[in-house]
């Protein structure tokens, strides 16, 4: 059952190479203003969950914040961008089920990840087409280990700041040995000061059972609307 904790990780992993494509297709409005040389972007400052909400619901950041910069070529002109990305978890979750379990089962938990996007000349991509991109990645590794993962509905939220945006909901069904968990994911995605955030999150929305038994209670609905007040939080 240690594995479910890779699961919900990995359905929050992006792939880098569709921020290239992303990257590609706003060749033709960089070359507009440049013609030969780099372009450099600012540096992605990580889009962070406020502390204050992680400390109402018991959630922790994950590791050190990751970044990275990817590059393009097109003729003479080198196009960059940079990522930042920062990886959050249910530490009372967390523990919970590994108090529950008397420590057989331990690094399991609900994770929520941020990405912000930094391209030149604070150019923000097409919103459909970062979202369907994503949306393409997310589910492609979700479905490595939830196999029925599908879109389940839209939900608009209000951001801090002053934005909002219609996230798109999943959900699908993690098997183990001795038993299943339903999941729930959520991807939001949103233009801030330049750059573009995105933020996905996978929670359990159903008990921990092994045999038919339930060996860890879980409240899926309250754990994903905390996955919410998270993002809502997020600059």
């Amino acid at each position: 059952m240690k594995v479910i904790t890779k699961k919900l990780i990995g359905a929050c992993e992006i792939n880098y190479d569709a921020m290239r494509k992303i990257i590609a297709v706003l060749i033709v409005l960089t070359i507009l203003t440049a013609t030969t040389g780099c372009l450099e972007p600012k540096e992605a400052a990580p889009a962070r969950v406020s502390e204050a909400a992680l400390a109402q619901v018991g959630w922790v950041q994950e590791g050190d914040v990751q970044k990275q910069t990817l590059e393009t070529n097109v003729s003479e002109v080198t196009i960059k961008a940079n990522i930042a990305t920062v990886v959050y978890k249910d530490r009372a979750l967390e523990d919970k089920i590994a108090h529950d379990t008397g420590g057989l089962i331990s690094g399991v938990s609900s994770y929520l990840m941020t990405i912000r996007l930094v391209l030149p000349l604070g150019i923000s991509p097409p919103a459909d087409l970062v979202f369907n991109l994503g949306e393409e990645q997310f589910l492609q590794k979700a479905r490595e280990t939830v196999p029925d993962m599908q879109q389940a509905g839209t939900r608009t939220i209000s951001i801090a700041g002053g934005h909002t945006t219609d996230a798109r909901i999943y959900e699908g069904t993690i098997n183990y040995e001795g038993g299943s968990v339903g999941v729930r994911g959520i991807l939001a995605m949103w233009d801030a000061n330049g750059s573009t955030i995105v933020v996905g999150a996978v929670t359990p929305v159903e008990d921990l059972t092994y045999q038919g038994i339930t060996i860890v209670q879980i409240d899926g609905e309250a754990e994903f609307n905390e996955a919410i007040a998270l993002i809502q939080s997020v600059t």
